[in-house]
């Protein structure tokens, strides 16, 4: 794999963790802190798993964190648990190749179909596999497996490997795209990319901003943005700069979305006034929804950037109480709402 070092795709990256510290969301600057950590890794782990299609919330995830595994039915919460304890796992755990083994089992455990299962004593597949695209359309194979765990040992020289500040924020993705590209598994490859990523992060390059990845990808926008950049990567023989350039791209405006939600939650709890979880997810959705022209946007957008489904009238509660709180604007047209984000109020970035 090669890129581009370009400074351009640097400062998103760099760019991303100052605003950070020169914003409300200064204080959570070292977010190793186990209850800032806590938080965040919920949220990582609801739209890790949303990007494949296993939906759950982060109320679920609280509750199931409580929970103990051998109380659990559902396949759907047996995924959430086996997430909840990988990331627990990476916390305490130095990344090499038997803790990547331990990993995978982890995540996979009781989830696997028969023909899924790795041989006893193997630690990768042992045949072809398929990698798919977000439709689920087979766009390439994984390397050939004999070479497996040859290029993993490559990957640990990798983590291991003496870098700069600046190549320790873009090295998650580097490991993220490796990975994605080995396959090293029949199932479980794009999670385990994801976690990995984390999981240097937390070790090599403690910045909050890489923690918003998987969240910044899950929405119908940049779901469909990453797998492009997977596949423009790929098609240009792993120059991963395409990867690189996206990846940086949306963290930095997830980055000013996660700053513009904790200025507008500031400066309401300064006036006596808090949100539920209900209307903080609303926020976050209105501060993240893409608009054209003036910028309005009526409950059907709302809805298709939320992959929820509810009901007409709920969407509109959701909406009409952010506009009581100000933090939008309502333009009635033949018998339609549109509604604006009121940015000048706020002072957003």
């Amino acid at each position: 794999m090669v890129y581009w070092n370009n400074e351009k795709i640097l400062m998103h990256f760099l760019g991303s963790q100052d605003l950070i510290r020169n914003s409300v969301m200064n204080q959570f600057s070292d977010f190793r802190d186990s209850e800032i950590l806590n938080g965040f890794v919920f949220s990582e782990i609801e739209s890790s798993l949303a990007i494949e299609g296993v939906r759950s919330t982060r109320a679920k995830i609280e509750q199931l964190n409580k929970t103990g595994y051998d109380d659990l039915n559902e396949l759907n919460d047996i995924i959430t648990k086996n997430m909840i304890l990988g990331y627990e796992f990476v916390r305490i755990n130095d990344i090499t190749q038997d803790n990547i083994f331990k990993l995978y089992n982890i995540l996979s455990k009781k989830c696997m179909k028969d023909d899924e299962q790795l041989l006893p004593g193997n630690r990768y597949r042992h045949d072809e596999v398929d990698i798919v695209d977000g439709a689920n359309a087979v766009v390439d194979k994984g390397v050939d497996w004999k070479l497996l765990p040859k290029l993993m040992n490559q990957l640990i020289d990798y983590v291991d490997k003496e870098k700069t500040y600046e190549e320790h924020l873009i090295a998650s993705h580097v490991i993220h795209f490796y990975m994605i590209y080995l396959h090293p598994y029949f199932d479980y490859n794009g999670r385990m990319a994801r976690v990995m990523s984390f999981w240097y992060n937390l070790k090599h390059a403690p910045s909050l901003s890489l923690l918003l990845v998987s969240e910044a990808i899950n929405n119908k926008i940049h779901k469909n943005g990453y797998y492009n950049a997977i596949m423009n990567s790929r098609n240009a023989g792993n120059d991963i700069t395409y990867f690189l350039e996206y990846m940086g791209n949306i963290i930095l405006k997830y980055t000013k979305i996660y700053i513009n939600f904790y200025i507008i939650q500031n400066k309401l709890k300064g006036n006596g006034q808090g949100l539920n979880r209900a209307i903080e997810i609303a926020l976050k959705y209105v501060l993240a929804i893409p608009v054209t022209g003036d910028g309005f946007f009526d409950w059907k957008d709302y809805r298709d950037f939320s992959h929820e489904e509810f009901s007409k009238q709920y969407y509109l509660r959701l909406l009409n109480a952010l506009a009581e709180l100000a933090i939008l604007v309502v333009k009635e047209h033949k018998n339609a709402h549109f509604y604006r984000l009121n940015s000048g109020k706020w002072d957003l970035v």
